[in-house]
């Protein structure tokens, strides 16, 4: 079988976790004796090439970005000249490799990717990563568990903005007004490409939750639905070399680590974070909490919480790698994190959230320990649990490791996607 991927980042440009998913999908697949290629737009880099094996079609786009975690302007990839563009470089990546399917892996590729598969006559697929075809902020599922049944645009200005604006982006009443224009658009953006979700082939989720989430919403086209987990990097050997060596060249203390990865947000739970962290320090003043990711730091400021910002991955491996445990305090439904994956790659144990995909990733007291969203308190009792037991970060950290590897494995997962390939050929 030939697949198309049609995705808005791959490496070497990795803004977020879909680039390294993707990636290791990709070279799933071709150990399994399939054919893949990627089309994606090129920010800088050579208009076509094999990474790690897997050909690479870059077509001309006018952002250039440095290699690594930077990120275009959301206005790029949600006008009619990024849908034709991504539409013409998938036919013609089709005419040279030939296609069998199409998969759009991200929201905003989904619109090139439907008129080229159309054109070309072959089905069409789409991942569902995030929200952003409900709503562009979707902050309703900070304390709710689905969207609201009267979700909608007026709602959205009324009630949704409001707060959104307040936490996210401050005062200056002419920037709240442009950003309230872009919400409207990126609404607008999200129901047009919903009538194009209605109409594709299959729609592969990458956690039971955010299915189950955009069901309920009315959004997703649930008879042609299929679950497939992103897959979890290979098995790490801890490195031999001195600890307090190792922490030292990144600027860290031979102390207990306590490691956050991910966005300084509310949704992915960062002031509860910096909670939990006040709470344990109280008890226990000699650990080392560290946070690796992009983000205003807010209520960080004053607090033994150490910011080191977005790290290239090599970096943040070698974090998992010293980290005692690792916190995924996520508030809304994170539909299925990679950190919960590569976590366990390392044999770390998590402690994580009774909400979204973590449920799936995480068995609470067999892999990890998990408490509700917005419970510092909780959060912090169960990062003293696991800094005072040894035994217990072991064994779950080992138990994490073989489960991962078991239950999200690429033969099972590489099945289940070309499962769903097929019966949309059919």
């Amino acid at each position: 079988m030939k697949i198309l991927f049609a995705t808005e980042y791959y490496q070497p440009f990795t803004p977020g976790g879909t680039p390294w998913s993707l990636s290791l999908l990709a070279r799933e697949l071709r150990r399994r004796g399939e054919e893949v290629a990627v089309v994606t737009p090129n920010y800088g880099a050579a208009p076509s090439e094999d990474v790690d094996g897997v050909p690479v079609f870059r077509f001309p786009f006018w952002r250039k970005l440095a290699p690594g975690q930077a990120l275009a302007p959301v206005r790029d990839h949600v006008n009619p000249v990024f849908h034709l563009l991504m539409a013409r470089a998938v036919v013609a990546a089709a005419r040279r490799f030939g296609c069998d399917v199409v998969h759009a892996q991200e929201k905003h590729a989904l619109a090139g990717a439907f008129l080229a598969s159309r054109y070309l006559r072959r089905p069409v697929f789409l991942s569902l990563r995030d929200f952003g075809l409900i709503c562009p902020i979707t902050t309703c599922l900070l304390s709710r568990s689905h969207v609201p049944e009267d979700c909608g645009s007026l709602k959205l200005q009324r009630e949704c903005a409001a707060f959104f604006l307040d936490r996210y982006i401050g005062g200056g009443r002419l920037r709240r007004l442009r950003v309230r224009a872009s919400l409207a658009l990126l609404y607008l953006d999200a129901r047009l490409k919903g009538a194009l979700v209605r109409r594709v082939d299959g729609v592969v989720g990458v956690s039971r939750s955010i299915l189950d989430i955009y069901g309920r919403a009315g959004r997703a086209p649930m008879d042609r639905a299929h679950v497939v987990y992103n897959l979890p990097p290979p098995a790490r050997t801890p490195s031999p070399a001195n600890r307090r060596h190792r922490l030292a060249n990144l600027g860290l203390p031979d102390r207990p680590l306590v490691l956050y990865v991910g966005k300084l947000s509310l949704g992915k739970g960062f002031p509860v974070f910096v909670e939990a962290a006040r709470a344990v320090l109280e008890r226990m003043p000699e650990v080392c909490f560290v946070a690796a990711g992009a983000g205003a730091p807010g209520p960080a400021a004053g607090t033994p919480v150490r910011l080191l910002g977005s790290r290239p991955h090599a970096e943040v491996e070698r974090l998992y790698d010293l980290a005692d445990v690792v916190v995924h305090p996520a508030v809304w439904p994170e539909p299925f994190s990679r950190v919960l994956l590569e976590a366990a790659a390392f044999a770390k144990p998590v402690v994580g959230t009774r909400i979204g995909g973590t449920p799936e990733a995480v068995e609470d007291k067999v892999t990890g320990l998990l408490v509700e969203r917005n419970g510092p308190q909780a959060l912090a009792q169960a990062i003293v649990d696991l800094l005072g037991d040894e035994a217990l970060r072991r064994t779950l950290g080992q138990t994490a490791a073989e489960v991962v590897a078991r239950k999200f494995g690429p033969d099972g997962v590489i099945d289940q996607l070309l499962a769903a390939y097929r019966t949309a050929a059919r």
